[in-house]
């Protein structure tokens, strides 16, 4: 009876916590910099979680490290849904696989919240190149003794895996080189000094728009509505390079349920206005929503393509 008496306890102390969440501020934390997609993006998101919530939203830029030195904030703080993380692909399943030291492990720190966006990527070339279609690139490229060499914002980021995916699929020797940030690569594939990158839509459609490059394809089944003339990786002959980033709420692992679905319900509904969905998609960006259970299969997918890849590839960082 005593036992019974205390997991009772236990319960009603569970469900008070869960019926009185949330009764202070929010923290949401972005692993990168102020300005950036994430950021801006959670930003939004926060804007209108606070308003549904009625408590403040505080966002939190904790740079560094690929973007794990903010996510191992959220996977060591409290589990009461007071701190939750704007995750990437990196922090939720690239960075673990490539990084010879983690500061949590990813497959046990997190429970997932709510989906925010997938993030179209494109394949982009310079336009010195001369090329219209992504078959014309490939033959061209394939024809240089020396291959390609493609950009992207740093080690491990998702350009350097999409750039990696691309050249496995299709046979290409491709040479990566790692910038610092996004910025100068892009100043460089102008150039010519590259000839190639795969980056996300809303970091090259300014780029592409103004014909200082040009974009080949969507790496995904979809067209991007914020390039809406460019094809998808099928109708440009690429099926198998399937890459996109995106965006999804993790809270700490062991977050109670109540927490969680009310976080879901809350986001999802926030990033179906029509207000806040217009504004995901001027990022570039296209608002998606599903229940906890749908991230945690997507996660789970994601998980396994890319394991693959970054092993196949042999990438580590130290």
């Amino acid at each position: 009876m005593r036992l019974i008496a205390l997991a009772g306890a236990f319960f009603v102390a569970a469900m008070s916590n869960a019926q009185a969440w949330p009764d202070q501020p929010i923290r949401m934390v972005v692993g990168y910099a102020a300005g950036g997609t994430t950021d801006v993006a959670a930003r939004l998101v926060g804007e209108r979680l606070a308003a549904r919530i009625g408590k403040p939203v505080v966002i939190e830029n904790v740079a560094g490290a690929g973007g794990n030195t903010g996510a191992a904030l959220v996977a060591k703080a409290p589990a009461d849904g007071y701190t939750i993380l704007m995750a990437t692909p990196g922090q939720a399943v690239m960075n673990q696989f490539m990084y010879s030291r983690m500061p949590f492990d990813t497959a046990t720190a997190f429970a997932p919240v709510a989906y925010i966006a997938s993030v179209p990527s494109v394949l982009v070339v310079s336009p010195t190149l001369g090329v219209t279609t992504t078959s014309d690139f490939l033959t061209k490229m394939k024809a240089r003794p020396d291959g390609a060499n493609f950009g992207s914002a740093g080690l491990g980021s998702t350009g350097h895996l999409g750039g990696t995916l691309l050249a496995m699929k299709t046979g290409l020797k491709a040479q990566h080189v790692p910038y610092r940030g996004s910025a100068p690569m892009l100043q460089d594939l102008m150039a010519g000094n590259i000839q190639f990158t795969i980056d996300t839509a809303p970091g090259v459609m300014s780029f592409v728009t103004s014909g200082t490059l040009k974009a080949l394809a969507v790496t995904g089944k979809a067209r991007a509505p914020a390039l809406p003339d460019v094809p998808n990786n099928v109708e440009a002959g690429i099926p198998d390079v399937e890459m996109a980033s995106w965006l999804v709420v993790l809270a700490p692992a062991g977050t109670p349920k109540d927490i969680v679905a009310r976080l879901n319900r809350e986001i999802d509904q926030a990033v179906a206005e029509p207000v806040l969905k217009e504004k995901i998609e001027k990022l570039g960006a296209v608002p998606t929503g599903g229940s906890p259970d749908v991230v945690v299969e997507f996660l789970r997918g994601e998980t396994e393509k890319w394991k693959a890849v970054i092993q196949a590839a042999t990438i580590k960082i130290e």
